[in-house]
Formats: structure tokens, C-alpha cells, sequence
């Protein structure tokens, strides 16, 4: 299981991650550089006391996006990125039920435009479960190293 240090999990909490180093993208710029596939999930959170935003907290597979950082197979090492939808209209979850422990890699991203406004992101894992967020379709994307320093993300095609 990943947790994250005490440390990261408050700054998550308390909306203090550095999102003036954040690159913002269309959820389709974002995918078209970047994939999820064999990232690990860690977490969605949902601040519905004070924004209509929710952060997805991925563990960032370097192997299949080695521009971000060094690809190791030692998933303790590998970048964390935040990826934080706006203006959240609905989540739904569905297929989840218990693998006994094993890490929810991610097989597969979906984006579905509802309106110019409006997307729809189907986020898939290898065990049959789904996360859909419905947003704007622009994106925060924020990577941190395990060691909590900024990598940087490319706003340009590579």
C-alpha cells in the first residue's frame, strides 16, 4: 500500500501543494503527452466544503513517462502527481470490490466532451473498477518527487 508522509497528506489536505508550479492543460493536451497506464491510484479528494475541485493523488509510473523522471521499477520511487479537476459537476465510482491488497494500477484513461464546458473522465483500473469525474475540461497537473521537490511537466508536445 502507498500512503503518503504526514507531512504531503497535510498539504493535500490543507490546499497548500505548490499550484503556481502547476502546469494547467486540457485534459486532452494532458493525455497526449502523459499516460496513467500502470500508474498507481492512491486516492481522489473531494473538498466539497470550500471548492468544486477534486485532486486525483497518483502514483506516476516513469517508465511509461520517462520526459517526467528516471524510470525505475521500484514504484516507492516513482513521482507522485496531483492532477486536480474543476468546477466538478458529479463523480461516480463503480466496480470496486476487494483485491486483497494489490496495488489499483491504471489500464486505461476515457474523455468524453459533454459541451465546450463539460468533460467527462473515466479513469479505468486492471481489476474491472472505474472513477468518472465530470469537469471543466482544463486540468491542474502537479508532479512532486518522493522526495517532494517540483518536476517539471511540459505544456508543449514532446
Amino acid at each position: 500500500m502507498f500512503l503518503l508522509s504526514a507531512n504531503l497528506a497535510h498539504r493535500v489536505l490543507d490546499g497548500c501543494l505548490p499550484w503556481e508550479r502547476s502546469v494547467e492543460l486540457h485534459i486532452d493536451d494532458f493525455l497526449e503527452r502523459y499516460t496513467l497506464h500502470d500508474s498507481i491510484w492512491i486516492g481522489l479528494l473531494t473538498d466539497c466544503a470550500f471548492e468544486d475541485a477534486s485532486i486525483a493523488v497518483i502514483r506516476f509510473d516513469p517508465v511509461w513517462n520517462s520526459s517526467v523522471s528516471t524510470p525505475t521499477s521500484v514504484c516507492a520511487d516513482w513521482p507522485l502527481l496531483f492532477l486536480r479537476f474543476k468546477s466538478v459537476t458529479a463523480i461516480n465510482l463503480s466496480g470496486f470490490r476487494n483485491i486483497e491488497g494489490i496495488q489499483r494500477g491504471i489500464s486505461s484513461v476515457n474523455v468524453e466532451h459533454l459541451s465546450d464546458e463539460e468533460a467527462r473522465t473515466v479513469i479505468n483500473d486492471h481489476y474491472g473498477a472505474s472513477v468518472s469525474v465530470q469537469h471543466f475540461p482544463l486540468v491542474e497537473a502537479l508532479v512532486l518527487s518522493p522526495g517532494e521537490s517540483v518536476l517539471e511537466l511540459s505544456k508543449s508536445p514532446s
